[in-house]
């Protein structure tokens, strides 16, 4: 976008003293408005502000970082076109420690600076997610044993309440989800204390005048004027031409029955009133040829849907007597009682726990943050207004999603207790889709109607131009939302004020090139053939939008922005977006491969799921306890086993039926007559105990390298399909290792529960990350993970798919302004009956989903620059074709409530929509419907769109593959029987590499950092004093004797030279170091190195202040075994001294203690071979792995530092640097590509020199 600002983005940028809400639209370039409101604030030419004097705060951490960077490259480029200016040079100082922040950041630096305002012990740690759920895990089960030992009545009754048979599991999951959705409030006792108010209510007059209930009532009362609106509109057509004039005295008798309802002022009228329209006016049936049959059936459906809602309220809220409604309430308090009062204990024992550990959350750094910043009387203190002093402006980047506790906190560190206002919020509510996090888009809304479009102390901008979207897309997007997009359900109204408005210019193309399409695939025309596939729905749509995206490919043209001319569409430049990417993503990725198209699947689940990281686990689980059936099944028909199917079978069969599996294989060794098949089971089982005696004494994460090596399971994923994307996974779990040893827990088998509970609480990292930036492929991402990203190219799948709305039927409901429903259960009689309460809390909820859907589906919408393309998968389309052209009835204010609430998924949404428009004629026609209501032609609403059924037949005439039809299922590695279990497209690709590797250039399948800098070097020189070899310094290589010692190599019967596998497949590299370089350094400079890298791997950089903290630390370690004697008498404190105490170790400490220090991370990724061995083929990887020594993260990006133990000359810097390159190269790789997070400073830290050395 040019920075020709429209007259509302200047007036953002330039209005000051006073509280400003932008709504910003869908590209309407909020982010560069922001950035330059930002940079006229500390370029204004009177009173000009220093950046730090800014308080900015994002979403993420990413966006936090990228605004940083924009913001420097703004002000450098302002200082490079005028004069020297130094204040503004100042900012590019101050803008690292500016507070360009997330919330959470900003919490822990609030708690940092002020944490003896409370008395927190400074030296806390946040635990990460999995620990997290560790210990509430504990503490919920030590809380609830000690109940059943207390025996109280009251608690016994609340279990018959809750619990279900003997599964007590739902006792921990009601408090644990209690406590958790508390947390979004400022003050979560305060609340729970609110909730359990609700059900107290001691007469009948008390029950009927509460709050809650007169809220529902105001929305009944609004259900029922859209049910009168709906009899008007019916009252309309009668009067029409070849209306059904006869139907009116029934329609106007109906309308008279509903002022009755609309004139009900309490719940008892309410419930009398609905009772008495059981009986219903008769339709009269006299003939007139005249009339119209489809004005008829209009006017028919119509007062069938009045009906049905009617008796819908009345089964749903008037279906028991207010008499026995107050009496359930009554009931549902007793065990609500006991559950507010455990989740209360449970907080204060939580808590505990955690000070005992010195250990907090991010519930913690939120609400102890709000508790310095705010007295018990909800007034800012004096660390407050200290802080708000400090603050010019206080501004909010994607305000839609702020909850109250962020509001609360940001609220005290402005100055508004002060009169003076200072906030500024830019934001989208039509764009709030984090309910399931608890934002509160309600926060936004309510300012949005309280401040006023001019001039004020309390000032909204709209920013209605979109930047992004060819019009034809805007067009499409403005028809669905201003008919679905109301106020209820969703909150907002969606009118030619909040409309998107074209601001973006492309070249104008042919009249429908750009229009967007619809592309429905019906799955009833050709029903046997679809079984005969064997494909799913999904994996058939996937075929659908692989055809589209190959007739699109190198034929259609889009707009590059870069050149400013038209090119044809490439892979890259189109994303597939879903709603639920877990249910579609993995069928479409191999369904688009098969057809030859690259795809990327970047979703944000299915980690655990992956296969390779299932069999680990299981083989995990096996180690500590190998009575599991289910994991050792999984790891015997694994590569890591080699058993087959078959051989499995035999084993349980031979053992008998009373026998377990475990019990079936130990039964096997002794007694089966297999010979081979015995000896691999002792061969396996011998295995196992070797894996169990080093899992005693070995860390996590270097277990699992053990395990690796010993099976070589990580090379051998690695070289199946997509094995960049399988080795990264398997990294991944050794990092999430890595960060469990830095939990307060120990040992494999509280490691398996680390896991356990982050897959039980869907606690899910996704598939590690891959994606390069100029990888030309297809993209597969969730509509969340697209918000705020655009394409070229945007495909909409799985349609069809439904509504999730399991919070709405579970046995707790929750709501943030209603508070707790809850079932009446009389455990004598064993009744359960859902309490009225509950109900309006479950309609409430159900409101609010549908608002946060609409929001979501518009989200996906705007994605698109210039092809917007939807596609679904539907059975039953003729039905829904029906259902949805009854739904098409015109009406004042869009779709009724009563469609809109009656949604199963976004077909429900779009399709009655677009059904009003000439461009669904052809559609309807084929089917034999006609356009029931024709839209007034309107230039600035319609819109030409496309919209096609498409059959199965047509589907394969299209070009439905072989390999589709397989699914492309691979089998796992079997290397007893290859030819059992490849595919034979697979088996062909093994046979052939094998080939190779006997007859061709020896490549390897591994290779460490070290190594590939060795082969780098054009030179080799020996340095002054080799300080060890193969130690920190150089990558410890895990397929060599380090990790395997003789003793185990010979209990796996093996030679300890076999596992020198690099070293035998690299002569090459061998035979050009002199034979002086190959000779072993002296034990005492190796142990240095070694010494130096262990002392720095577990310094505490917040405790080095001092020699004699450094020299205490060395001790410390010395006493716990880490450092052996020798090594410690290695050490020169006073060179760790010099490097915690500079530039580098301050940053290194702010990084540690906010928990973002990260060192001795392992890695191992793949590349392109050919990036080191030209001759190797290009679909050929292989395996880079290495230790970074340290990382650390700020807001803008990673650090990455390597220290360096060489001696040097000074002066001989650049040498160093040089050397180490190709080293902090595949670092930088590594680290952004499992990271996701670019690297913006690499540092070579020498110990010898005592200085940082950083490439220029």
């Amino acid at each position: 976008m040019s920075t020709n600002w429209t007259p509302d983005q200047k007036k953002v940028i330039d209005l000051r003293n006073r509280n400003l809400l932008v709504s910003a639209a869908a590209g309407s370039g909020k982010t560069a408005v922001l950035i330059e409101r930002i940079l006229s604030l500390i370029s204004d030419p009177v009173r000009p502000v220093d950046i730090d004097e800014l308080l900015v705060v994002t979403f993420t951490r990413a966006a936090a970082g990228e605004m940083r960077e924009r913001l420097n490259a703004a002000i450098e480029k302002k200082l490079s076109e005028g004069e020297e200016d130094e204040h503004l040079t100042r900012q590019l100082t101050l803008i690292q420690s500016a507070q360009i922040t997330t919330i959470d950041s900003f919490c822990s630096y609030i708690l940092k600076n002020y944490f003896h305002v409370i008395g927190l012990d400074p030296n806390y740690r946040v635990m990460d997610e999995g620990e997290g759920k560790l210990l509430r895990t504990q503490v919920v089960q030590e809380l609830l044993e000690s109940r059943f030992e207390e025996e109280s009545p009251e608690f016994r009754h609340f279990v018959e309440c809750v619990a279900t048979g003997k599964n007590d599991q739902i006792l921990e999951d009601s408090i644990l989800r209690l406590y958790e959705f508390s947390m979004s409030h400022p003050y979560p006792e305060k609340w729970l204390q609110e909730c359990l108010a609700v059900y107290s209510a001691a007469t009948m007059e008390e029950f009927e005048q509460s709050s809650w209930l007169e809220s529902w009532l105001l929305s009944a009362r609004e259900r029922i004027e859209d049910l009168e609106a709906l009899l008007e509109t019916a009252l309309v057509i009668c009067g029409e031409p070849g209306g059904p004039y006869i139907y009116e005295p029934a329609i106007v008798s109906d309308l008279e029955n509903f002022q009755k309802l609309k004139g009900a002022a309490s719940y008892r009228e309410l419930y009398t009133a609905i009772h008495s329209m059981e009986k219903w006016a008769r339709l009269s049936s006299k003939k007139d040829e005249t009339i119209r049959e489809n004005k008829k059936n209009q006017v028919k459906a119509i007062r069938e849907e009045v009906k049905t809602e009617i008796k819908a309220l009345q089964e749903e809220y008037f279906a028991e007597t207010p008499e026995t409604e107050f009496k359930d309430m009554q009931a549902a308090g007793r065990p609500m009682k006991v559950l507010v009062e455990l989740t209360l204990a449970f907080i204060k024992a939580f808590t505990e726990e955690k000070r005992v550990r010195n250990l907090c959350d991010f519930h913690d750094m939120e609400h102890l943050a709000l508790s310095i910043l705010v007295d018990e009387e909800g007034k800012p203190t004096d660390t407050a207004k200290e802080l708000s002093g400090r603050f010019r402006e206080i501004m909010i980047d994607e305000y839609q999603d702020s909850n109250l506790v962020q509001e609360a906190i940001l609220t005290a560190v402005s100055r508004v207790h002060e009169g003076i206002r200072n906030i500024f919020m830019v934001g989208d509510v039509k764009q709030s889709i984090y309910r399931f996090r608890l934002a509160r888009p309600e926060l936004f809304l309510e300012k949005y109607e309280a401040y006023t479009l001019d001039d004020s102390d309390c000032q909204r901008i709209d920013l209605k131009q979109n930047f992004r979207s060819r019009r034809e897309i805007l067009a499409f997007t403005n028809e669905i939302f201003r008919e679905i997009m109301r106020e209820n359900p969703g909150k907002i109204l969606y009118t030619a004020e909040t409309a998107l408005y074209p601001g973006a210019v492309y070249p104008e193309t042919e009249p429908l090139a750009q229009r967007p399409e619809l592309l429905l695939l019906d799955l009833d025309e050709e029903e046997s053939l679809v079984e005969q596939l064997r494909m799913t729905p999904g994996e058939l749509e996937a075929e659908m939008t692989g055809q589209r995206i190959l007739r699109m490919v190198g034929k259609e043209e889009i707009f590059d922005k870069t050149t400013g001319g038209m090119r044809k569409v490439e892979f890259k430049d189109i994303v597939i977006l879903f709603r639920s990417p877990a249910a579609f993503a993995e069928s479409y990725g191999k369904v688009l491969e098969s057809m030859g198209i690259p795809v990327y699947v970047g979703t944000r689940s299915g980690y655990f799921s992956a296969r390779e990281v299932q069999v680990v686990l299981s083989l995990l689980k096996i180690i500590d306890n190998s009575s599991q059936d289910i994991p050792l099944a999984a790891v015997l028909l694994s590569s890591i086993g080699g058993f087959s199917k078959k051989e499995t079978a035999l084993i349980k069969s031979s053992a008998g039926e009373e026998k377990t599996f475990h019990e079936s294989c130990r039964w096997y060794l002794e007694n089966g007559e297999d010979e081979k098949l015995c000896k691999k089971l002792q061969d396996f089982y011998a295995m196992l105990e070797d894996f169990r005696q080093q899992a005693a004494f070995t860390p996590i994460h270097e277990l699992l390298w053990y395990l690796f090596d010993v099976t070589g399971y990580a090379e051998e994923a690695a070289a199946m399909p997509a094995g960049e994307q399988r080795a990264q996974n398997l990294n991944m779990l050794v990092q999430k290792a890595w960060d469990y040893e830095k939990t307060s827990y120990r040992g494999l088998f509280n490691f398996i529960r680390y896991i356990e509970n982050l897959q039980k609480y869907d606690v899910d990292y996704g598939e590690a990350r891959s994606l390069g930036e100029n990888r030309n492929v297809v993209q597969i991402m969730s509509i969340h993970r697209s918000k705020g990203l655009e394409f070229p190219v945007v495909f909409l799948g799985g349609l069809e798919k439904q509504f999730n709305r399991m919070d709405t039927r579970s046995r707790m409901v929750l709501d943030a302004d209603l508070g707790i429903g809850f079932d009446m259960v009389d455990p004598v009689l064993r009744i359960r009956r859902t309490t009225l309460f509950k109900r309006c809390i479950q309609a409430k909820l159900n409101d609010d989903n549908l608002g946060e859907e609409i929001r979501v589906l518009y989200v996906a919408l705007t994605r698109a620059r210039e092809k917007l393309i939807l596609t679904g998968a539907v059975s039953g389309l003729e039905k829904k074709v029906e259902r949805w052209c009854q739904s098409a009835f015109p009406q004042k204010y869009g779709l009724s409530y009563q469609k809109l609430s009656g949604a199963g998924g976004y077909l429900d949404f779009l399709m009655p929509v677009l059904f009003k428009y000439e461009s669904a004629e052809a559609f309807l026609t084929k089917l034999g419907y006609e356009r029931v209501f024709r839209k007034e032609e309107d230039p600035v609403w319609s819109t030409p769109f496309s919209l096609q059924r498409v059959t199965v037949q047509e589907l394969l005439a299209g070009g439905v593959t072989q390999e589709a039809e397989k699914a492309l299922d691979l089998q796992w590695l079997n290397l007893l029987r290859p030819d059992e279990i490849y595919e034979p497209e697979f088996h062909a690709i093994l046979e052939k590499r094998m080939k190779e590797e006997k007859n061709g250039p020896r490549i390897p399948v591994k290779l460490t950092v070290s190594q590939l800098k060795r082969q780098s070097e054009t030179e080799l020189q020996e340095e002054s004093e080799v300080l060890y070899e193969n130690g920190p310094e150089e990558e410890k290589d895990w397929s060599t004797d380090w990790l395997v010692p003789a003793e185990n190599a010979r209990k796996m019967n093996k030679s300890p030279e076999s596992t020198e596998i690099v070293e035998e497949v690299l002569p090459e590299v061998d035979e050009i170091i002199p034979e002086f370089l190959k000779e072993k350094a002296p034990v005492r400079g190796a142990a240095r190195g070694t010494a130096y890298h262990i002392f720095l791997q577990y310094l505490d950089f917040n405790r080095a202040e001092s020699l004699a903290e450094v020299r205490e630390q060395l001790r410390e370690l010395k006493a716990k075994g880490r450092l052996t004697e020798e090594e410690a008498a290695c050490i020169d404190c006073r060179r760790i001294r010099k490097l915690a105490g500079g530039a580098l170790g301050k940053r290194m400490a702010k990084a540690q203690r906010e928990g973002c220090l990260f060192r001795e991370q392992h890695f191992i990724y793949a590349i392109p071979a050919d990036r080191v061995y030209p001759e190797a083929e290009k679909e050929r990887t292989l395996l880079i792995q290495g230790v970074v020594d340290a990382y650390f993260e700020e807001a803008d990006g990673l650090i990455l530092v390597d220290y360096k133990t060489d001696r040097v000359e000074k002066g001989a810097e650049e040498e160093l640097l040089q050397k180490y390159a190709p080293q902090l190269n595949y670092y930088t790789e590594a680290l952004e590509q499992l990271t996701g997070r670019k690297v913006k400073e690499k540092i070579l830290y020498s110990l010898h020199l005592q200085k940082e050395l950083r490439e220029n």
